[in-house]
């Protein structure tokens, strides 16, 4: 069990005692934009990734969008999302498949070689609907089914994320609650979703022709836990083509700091993040292959 215990601990820096809260994967972020800027993401609409940290976003991205992501994660987990943003007049719509698997878990009922291996996985699907007050504010909400599985023990739920989302020039605001609902019980154990409070804000500087430069904090407070974390993000892109990102995290004891860069050619949108961890922890690395439409 010592994979799977090592993904509960890294994600959320729990105990291994405290491993009774689901759907930790839904912790992980989506988008290697995002995860690169450091996933201070709540005020920043300008993608699809953006409505898995605020589901209000969507009434400020300029296309409709597919999105594709791979991440590899620690404990040989990946994680695989696709989803897609439909902009209309007043509407905004979203849709969300998003899968975590932790393979080749040993099983072990006494002392000795293992008597095998099983896996965990994770499913989420959702939709998502903003809808647009005025030209400025927004707001959003998405509902999620959920599905866990570890060995032969399966658990579902539900989960639904509300936000706001305020642009002002050049100026960004949101806030958003993600994670509300229940799961049922795993294995005759009570499981809770990771409920994650999110308020945050953008700034886009874009004076010079050719470059446009962006910054962006995140405070998040885990329901659970009750611990607070920052999160800080940049971005800088030149002529509208090649960016360059970095971010910082507080109050993880694994990661702190992230760095990633995109590539805009045409309609297709290439994205990549490289976060890394202590504590003889492998790297991780995540891909985004976005087509706008």
């Amino acid at each position: 069990m010592k994979k799977i215990f090592l993904f509960f601990i890294v994600v959320g820096n729990l105990s291994a005692q405290d491993i009774n809260t689901g759907l930790s994967f839904l912790k992980l972020g989506v988008g290697a934009r995002a995860v690169a800027m450091g996933e201070a993401y709540t005020a920043i609409a300008s993608d699809h990734a953006a409505l898995f940290y605020n589901p209000a976003s969507p009434r400020f991205t300029r296309n409709n969008e597919i999105m594709i992501m791979h991440k590899n994660w620690i404990a040989g987990t990946t994680t695989e999302y696709l989803g897609s943003t439909v902009v209309g007049n007043s509407l905004s719509y979203g849709f969300s498949a998003y899968t975590t698997s932790v393979p080749d878990i040993e099983i072990r009922t006494k002392p000795g070689p293992s008597e095998g291996t099983f896996s965990a996985r994770n499913v989420a699907l959702g939709a998502t609907i903003a809808y647009s007050i005025d030209e400025h504010l927004a707001i959003g909400v998405t509902g999620k089914m959920l599905y866990e599985k570890i060995f032969v023990d399966e658990a579902t739920g539900y989960g639904v994320d509300i936000g706001f989302n305020r642009h002002a020039d050049n100026f960004s605001f949101g806030a958003s609650v993600l994670n509300i609902g229940a799961m049922s019980a795993l294995k005759n154990e009570s499981t809770t979703l990771p409920t994650t409070m999110r308020v945050g804000g953008s700034y886009r500087y874009n004076e010079i022709e050719t470059i446009e430069l962006i910054g962006a904090i995140d405070a998040l407070q885990t329901f659970e836990d009750k611990i607070s974390h920052f999160h800080f993000g940049i971005e800088g892109t030149y002529n509208d083509i090649v960016s360059l990102r970095a971010g910082y995290k507080t109050g993880y004891e694994y990661t702190s700091l992230t760095t990633g860069f995109g590539v805009v050619y045409g309609i297709v949108k290439f994205d990549y993040a490289f976060v890394p961890f202590t504590g003889g922890l492998n790297s991780t690395h995540t891909f985004s292959l976005s087509f706008l439409l």
